[in-house]
C-alpha cells in the first residue's frame, strides 16, 4: 500500500483546477485518472466535426502542471473505504490519503433509452473521433446520404447539431450529389433550460434558418441501427447521438453516502457530510440537497473553494470559504459566425456572441502553447476549411 497525503480522483475541470490551486499553495498533489491527459470538453464537438484536431484539446497532465510536487497515477478507482482512508485501484493496488478530493464527473445515462448501445455519445476525444468517422462513412458511401439525430437540446446538443450542419454542407460542396437529414430531439420546448426567452427565441430561429428538423416535447424510447423511436413518432436515423441525460460517476465510491441519483451530498465548504477530510465537487455533488449546474465554470469556481479549505485544514484551521452556486453567464456557438448568450443581464447575439464565445474558450485553454495551437488551427480553417479526414 502506498501512502499519499492528498489524492484527487478525476482529471476533468474540477480535478485539474483543484490540483492547480493546491500546487500554487505549495501543497503536493497526487492525481488519479483513467487517462494521462486533460480534455477540454467544451470543444469536443469541434473535433467531431473537423474544426479542430484531437491533439488541439488534450493536454498531458505532467506538462500541464510541470511541478515536482505533482504526481500522476494512471488507474481506475474500484472502491473507497472512508473509515480506513484508502482507495483501491485496478490491479489490487491501494492508496492511503490524509485528504481526498473526488472529482469523477458524470457519465451519459445509457439505461434511460432501450438500444442505447447503437447510439454515440460525446464525453471524450475518443467519442469525438468515433462519431466523425461514422458520419463520414455514411455521408461518403455509395448512397451518399446520412440521417443524423441529436438527442438533447442543451448546450452540448445544440453546439454539436449546428456544427454538424456546417460539416455536412462542406461535404456536399465537395460531393454535390450527397444529401443529409439533420434533426434535434428534445424533451421540452425550452432549449438550454437556464437561458432567458430572447435566447430561446434566437436559438429556435437559428435552427429553422439552418433547416434543422426540430422535434420538441419528445422523449427517446428506443434506438436501433437505423431508427430512433420517440414519443412523437419514429424517425430514420443512421447516426444517433445522445447528448441528454447524465448521471454522477460515483458508482465506484463504496459506502460513501449518495442520494438516489448518485450525487454526493456536501456542505457549503464542499466537504462530504460524514467525512470532513473528503471533499467533492463538479458534476457529482448536491449542495443542501440541490445538484449544482453541471458546467465547467461552476467546477472551476468550486475548485478554488476546495483548494482554499484544504489549505485551512492543513494549517489546523477550520474551513472558511463557502461555495454559492451561481452561473455568471452562458454563451452558445450556433455554428461558424453565429452565437447567442447572456452575460449577467445582457443578451448578446450573432457574430459578437460567437467571437466572445471563441475568445472565452481560447483564454480558458490551459497554457500559452496550447492557446497558440488552437488559435492556429482555427485560423488555418478559415483558408483550408474543415479537416474531413478520418483518424
Amino acid at each position: 500500500m502506498v501512502s499519499q497525503d492528498l489524492v484527487i480522483i478525476g482529471g476533468g475541470f474540477a480535478g485539474v483546477y483543484t490540483a492547480r490551486g493546491l500546487l500554487k499553495r505549495g501543497i503536493p498533489v497526487t492525481l488519479v485518472s483513467d487517462d494521462n491527459h486533460f480534455t477540454f470538453t467544451p470543444l469536443l464537438h469541434e473535433v467531431a466535426t473537423g474544426s479542430l484536431l484531437p491533439n488541439d484539446i488534450i493536454f498531458e497532465y505532467e506538462r500541464f502542471f510541470h511541478s515536482k510536487a505533482f504526481r500522476f497515477i494512471r488507474g481506475r478507482v474500484e472502491d473507497l473505504d472512508p473509515e480506513k482512508k484508502t482507495i483501491r485501484l485496478t490491479g489490487g493496488h491501494s492508496l492511503e490519503y490524509s485528504y481526498l478530493v473526488i472529482a469523477t464527473g458524470s457519465v451519459t445515462n445509457l439505461t434511460q433509452v432501450a438500444g442505447s448501445q447503437h447510439a454515440f455519445v460525446l464525453k471524450d476525444v475518443h467519442d469525438a473521433v468515433k462519431l466523425k468517422s461514422a458520419i463520414l462513412a455514411r455521408a461518403q458511401d455509395y448512397n451518399r446520404h446520412v440521417a443524423i439525430s441529436v438527442v438533447g437540446g442543451g448546450p452540448t446538443g445544440l453546439e454539436l447539431v449546428f456544427d454538424l450542419d456546417l460539416m455536412l454542407r462542406a461535404l456536399r460542396r465537395k460531393n454535390p450529389d450527397s444529401h443529409y437529414t439533420l434533426r434535434v430531439v428534445h424533451g421540452s420546448d425550452t432549449f438550454c433550460s437556464m437561458s432567458v426567452p430572447p435566447v430561446q427565441k434566437y436559438i429556435r430561429r437559428a435552427l429553422e434558418r439552418a433547416g434543422i428538423e426540430i422535434i420538441c416535447n419528445a422523449m427517446a424510447q428506443e434506438i436501433t441501427q437505423d431508427e430512433i423511436k420517440t414519443t412523437q413518432g419514429t424517425f430514420h436515423s443512421d447516426v444517433t447521438i445522445l447528448c441528454a441525460g447524465v448521471l454522477p460517476n460515483t458508482s465506484m465510491l463504496g459506502t460513501l453516502k449518495k442520494d438516489e441519483k448518485g450525487h454526493i451530498p456536501v456542505n457549503a465548504f464542499l466537504q462530504t457530510l460524514e467525512h470532513p477530510s473528503i471533499f467533492a465537487l463538479g458534476d457529482i455533488i448536491a449542495v443542501n440537497g440541490t445538484p449544482v449546474p453541471k458546467l465547467a465554470q461552476t467546477a472551476v469556481r468550486e475548485a478554488d473553494v476546495v483548494a482554499a479549505n484544504i489549505q485551512s485544514l492543513i494549517n489546523s484551521e477550520p474551513p472558511r470559504v463557502s461555495y454559492k452556486a451561481q452561473v455568471i453567464g452562458m454563451l452558445f456557438s450556433l455554428g461558424f459566425g453565429d452565437g447567442v448568450g447572456v452575460i449577467g443581464r445582457v443578451v448578446v447575439k450573432g457574430i459578437p456572441a460567437w467571437y466572445l464565445w471563441r475568445t472565452v474558450y481560447l483564454f480558458k485553454t490551459p497554457g500559452l502553447f496550447n492557446k497558440l495551437r488552437v488559435a492556429f488551427t482555427w485560423t488555418l480553417g478559415l483558408f483550408q476549411g474543415r479537416n474531413l479526414t478520418e483518424l
